[in-house]
Formats: C-alpha cells, structure tokens, sequence
C-alpha cells in the first residue's frame, strides 16, 4: 500500500470520483447518441431492432472498458482509516 498524507488522500479520492463519473457519462452518451440515432429506421441486428442491439451491448462494453481502465489507471490502493486509529477515535 501507498502511504498518502489526509490532503494527498483526499486528492486521490477527487480524482478517482472524478474519473468515474467521466466513464458513467460516457457510458450514459453512448447509449442514448445510439438509441435515438438508429430509432425509426427499421434495422434489426440479432432479432431486435438495431438501436437496442448497439446502444445496450456497446455500453456494456464501454463500462466494462472503463472499468478495467480505471482500476489500472486510475485508482490507487491506499488504506484511508489510518489517521482514524491515530486519533484515538
């Protein structure tokens, strides 16, 4: 583990926070961009109409995308109840 000061933790947390929200977005865009994109246009892929196939299984894939770039990336294995026990409390 990663010894981190309380500001240095709590800089990590922002921009863990931060970070996943960005993916969640990109997530949440990229179904609706292709759920109304492909709406009405009568195409179907796998038995379902193509705005439900790309918009469902493409952020399925982005999440999983996403989470594998965050855990990489992004997020830092840091033990945050240290100062706690420090503190007598």
């Amino acid at each position: 583990m990663k010894p981190l000061t309380h500001e240095e933790k709590h800089a990590q947390c922002m921009k863990e926070i931060k970070a996943t929200l960005i993916v969640a977005l990109l997530t949440c865009a990229w179904e609706c961009i292709w759920a109304f994109a492909l709406n009405g246009t009568g195409l179907m892929f796998l038995g379902i109409p193509a705005w439900v196939s790309v918009s469902v299984f493409g952020s399925i894939i982005i999440a999983i995308g996403g989470c594998i770039f965050l855990l990489k990336k992004v997020f830092v294995d840091f033990d945050y109840d240290d100062e706690f026990e420090e503190g007598g409390q």
